[in-house]
């Protein structure tokens, strides 16, 4: 098992009137397949290899076979242009909002009419939920909080390595 602080979490989930909702695999697989991957395992983890050498793991349980798929979670190890436009793609695909796990929280829609699907506390929460229409955008809104989520790692690890 892996720390949750090793990685800085991205949660992909599909609302509708306010409840977490299927996701059509049908749209969200292909831009899976359009990537080298490898998995799922046991526990749905993928794991995907980009050109430039990174690589991030996927949980979506239930993306392949006859289970519920009403979301997925990207764990982060390493920011780049090409995990976000993937994390973009897929997204947008499966009609999903992303929720990082981060200080500054914010609901990031990637389609505008996801904000009437949002649970109440989403909504009326500050921020307001954010609408992303590009990669750019993306990178931009996530930038902060893997920051502090790095920022965060390395004190634990140079905590625990001074103990």
């Amino acid at each position: 098992a892996q720390f949750s602080i090793m990685s800085f979490d991205v949660f992909l989930q599909r609302f509708v009137e306010g409840k977490p909702a299927q996701v059509s695999r049908e749209q969200v697989l292909p831009v899976l397949k359009a990537r080298k991957y490898s998995g799922p395992d046991d526990f749905g983890f993928y794991v995907i290899e980009f050109p430039d050498g990174d690589d991030v793991e996927l949980s979506a349980k239930g993306l392949q076979g006859s289970g519920d798929f009403t979301g997925c979670t990207f764990h982060i190890h390493g920011m780049s242009s090409h995990l976000v436009r993937f994390m973009f793609e897929i997204a947008k695909a499966g009609d999903m909002v992303m929720l990082p796990a981060m200080e500054d929280f914010v609901p990031i829609l990637s389609l505008p009419e996801q904000r009437k699907g949002l649970p109440t506390e989403l909504v009326e929460n500050d921020p307001e939920p954010v609408l992303c229409s590009s990669p750019d955008e993306l990178e931009s809104l996530l930038s902060g909080g893997y920051t502090g989520w790095q920022k965060y790692r390395d004190k634990v690890l140079h905590e625990k390595r001074g103990s």
